[in-house]
């Protein structure tokens, strides 16, 4: 999630010119000889830009901070992705305009610089601050530590079976996933760009062929997303995630085209619908919509919302280069969200680590407290790193910036440079032990495995055949094996945690459950529970903890287990924002359907002495308590 710094160069002077407009894709060097290179060459900053991408950053902080508030932060990270296809493409197509060719090398080396001095800077704090607070954020630090490096951090957590979805205990640095994928890019697009431009010598063409890519990228989410299952693998792939990139590159190419003198009537209105004054207007309530509306475990995000989102942020960018003025671009352009932008990296690099730090080191804080402490230290650690780090080596190269900046720090920290150093080797030490000791996997992953392992030996599947079943009999006086067979429980990572308390207590129940897990996708499972036969007369769903709720889908859950079974909800616990609601939600759902029982496991957490550090998931001796508060519930109704 790093776009390169905003900068579109100006293009050749033509004759008569309508405006001055951002560069298009050419075959050779500019004409008009040293003066025409030198004044298409310049580059020229735009702002508007710059605060499309601070308010894309906000997005996505306030959603990890409470998605409950933005549910569609995420998709920050998607207008991120555009702008960064659309201001690569820009500059590589006018260098080569100007140039006659692309220097490869210059962008590489160029690329290098602005993205690995801040994140090596965070990498290294990061890594001391594990240490600090202990193995409960350390799991898999090295392979994390690894993968960043290597920008190959969508696939690592791709194959890990990280989900991107469980909002109980993400990996410190699941944010680089977008990094990774910007990365790649940044690697193969200059490459398949100038192919594009020698083979393909219609502009309209070059255009079509790189949404025809993108195209691809966003159906084969869609196709491959299947409601009910995790889709944090088409999230964090680059094959399916990277449309959002080729439509950045697509708008680039496309600019010339659509201000340019038209070559039919047809062309002309065109022309004047995408350069429209409405345009930008329509492009920037739409991805405001979307950030406000469309959470994250909807089906509609993955076939074909957020390739929607992207589509109008590409709109958006053609509008806000095409044309000087307008509403949008007087929003975007103001100080405060240009600031923003241009530390956009900074504070997207800094939030999530010390969000998941200090959600560590102070879980019982008020979550209000939490979330200003993480927003001042990320402005405070955003505009240290761009001071001292980012534009020291944009300006002055390594070489340089490792002089001027460490001079700089010291004297405006009025301390020697040997205190300093002394500092520096300190942190390097601290650093250095975090990632030594870190474990090979986390507390709660180590929970979720030995419940998936218990899972795996005992069995889960088998239930009723397909259709209505006769209303079960009360499980007041069953045995726990008759118990365990005439039940299922739907969960999260939390049901994996607790599922060797829950065989315990009910031999032979049946579980489906998964990490990242949302209510959401509840309808869905129990859709295809049932169409399998594997869903038994009693069913438990135990969905709260990943996020908020709706009465819809509790409904759906309802609708779709058919007639003759019994429900019970279990309610969630933690320290999320988020959590009081669920439990509100289920308390008055389950007041208004009296057959439908509430298992408190809110209520029955004091009894419980082993919570992991993110006190969310139970240890051996509270999977007992959850077990036994759900078996209580179901043997309780009516």
């Amino acid at each position: 999630m790093t776009p390169p710094t905003v900068t579109l160069p100006q293009p050749a002077r033509p004759a008569v010119p309508p405006r001055p407009l951002p560069p298009g894709p050419g075959t050779g060097p500019a004409p008009g000889g040293p003066a025409g290179d030198a004044e298409a060459a310049r580059p020229r900053r735009v702002r508007a830009i710059d605060g499309l991408r601070g308010l894309a950053v906000a997005a996505v902080v306030i959603y990890h901070l409470s998605p409950g508030h933005v549910p569609g932060g995420y998709l920050g990270v998607d207008v991120f992705f555009v702008i960064s296809g659309f201001v690569i493409t820009a500059a590589l197509v006018q260098q080569r305009r100007v140039e006659g060719r692309v220097r490869l090398g210059r962008f590489w080396v160029r690329r290098t610089q602005r993205l690995l001095p801040a994140l090596g800077t965070l990498l290294l704090v990061v890594s001391a601050g594990a240490a600090l607070v202990g193995p409960s954020v350390s799991g898999r630090l090295r392979e994390q530590v690894l993968a960043a490096l290597t920008f190959t951090g969508n696939w690592f957590q791709a194959r890990a079976e990280f989900s991107y979805f469980d909002h109980t205990d993400p990996p410190l640095l699941q944010h680089l996933w977008s990094l990774a994928v910007e990365e790649q890019f940044y690697l193969v697009w200059p490459l398949a760009l100038l192919a594009l431009l020698a083979l393909v010598r219609r502009p309209r063409t070059r255009v079509l062929v790189v949404a025809a890519g993108a195209l691809a990228s966003a159906g084969a989410m869609a196709v491959l997303h299947t409601p009910g299952e995790d889709p944090s693998r088409l999230y964090f792939g680059t094959d399916t995630h990277g449309f959002g990139l080729l439509l950045g590159a697509a708008a680039a190419l496309a600019v010339p085209l659509l201000t340019g003198p038209p070559s039919s009537p047809r062309v002309a209105a065109v022309q004047r619908a995408v350069t429209s004054p409405v345009v930008p207007v329509v492009a920037a309530l739409g991805v405001t919509a979307a950030v406000v509306r469309l959470p994250d475990d909807h089906p509609v995000a993955y076939q074909g919302g957020i390739a929607i989102v992207s589509a109008l942020t590409a709109l958006l960018l053609v509008g806000l280069v095409v044309r000087r003025g307008g509403p949008v671009r007087a929003v975007l352009a103001t100080a405060p969200v240009v600031w923003l932008g241009e530390r956009s990296y900074g504070v997207y690099l800094w939030h999530w680590p010390l969000l998941v730090l200090l959600r560590a080191a102070f879980p019982d804080a008020p979550a209000a407290l939490r979330a200003a402490l993480v927003v001042a230290l990320t402005l405070l650690a955003a505009t240290l790193s761009w001071r001292y780090v980012e534009r020291p080596v944009l300006r002055h190269g390594f070489r340089g910036a490792a002089r001027r900046g460490w001079a700089v720090l010291a004297r405006d920290l009025r301390v020697r440079g040997s205190v300093a150093g002394v500092v520096l080797v300190t942190l390097v030490v601290v650093a250095g032990h975090g990632l030594r000791t870190a474990p090979e996997r986390g507390e709660v992953e180590d929970l979720v495995r030995a419940g998936q392992e218990a899972l795996a030996g005992a069995g889960t599947s088998g239930g009723n055949p397909v259709g209505a079943v006769p209303l079960p009999p009360s499980l007041a006086g069953a045995t726990p094996a008759e118990m365990g067979a005439q039940t299922i429980v739907v969960g999260d990572s939390v049901t994996l945690a607790a599922a060797p308390g829950l065989l315990a207590e009910m031999p032979g129940v049946g579980v489906d459950a998964a990490v990242g897990r949302q209510l959401a996708e509840a309808p869905a499972i129990v859709r295809a529970l049932r169409e399998a036969g594997r869903l038994r007369p009693y069913l438990v769903v135990a969905l709260g903890t990943n996020g908020e709720i709706s009465t819809a889908d509790l409904l759906g859950v309802v609708r779709e287990m058919g007639e003759g079974r019994r429900l019970v909800l279990v309610t969630a616990h933690g320290e999320r924002d988020w959590m009081p609601g669920v439990n509100e939600t289920l308390h008055a759902f389950t007041q208004a359907h009296p057959w439908i029982g509430l298992a408190r496991w809110d209520a029955a957490v004091p009894q419980v002495t082993d919570f992991a550090a993110d006190g969310i998931h139970p240890g051996e001796q509270g999977g007992t308590v959850w077990a036994r508060t759900v078996a209580d519930t179901l043997r309780a109704l009516p």
